[in-house]
């Protein structure tokens, strides 16, 4: 299986990737991400930062790893 990561323009709303001639399957998945910064999932990265820093300094919690892990998946779930 052959793959490959390629950055293309978007230009009226199409994209063109070109193969190369060895490339030998027929159907392909694509899948499409912006390479733009995404500030909004920066800053909850950096706010999900500060509350570990913060958390890896404060006493023990009485609450289960599992409690406090889906608090964080709930607060920070990027969907």
């Amino acid at each position: 299986m052959q793959s490959i990561h390629k950055v293309v323009k978007v230009v009226n709303n199409q994209i063109v990737i070109n193969l190369p001639p060895e490339f030998a399957d027929r159907e392909v998945e694509v899948i499409l991400t912006p390479t733009r910064p995404n500030t909004l999932k920066d800053e909850a990265i950096r706010e999900l930062e500060r509350e570990i820093d913060i958390g890896m300094r404060s006493p023990a919690s009485p609450r289960s790893h599992k409690e406090i892990f889906d608090n964080l998946r709930e607060k920070y779930a990027v969907s």
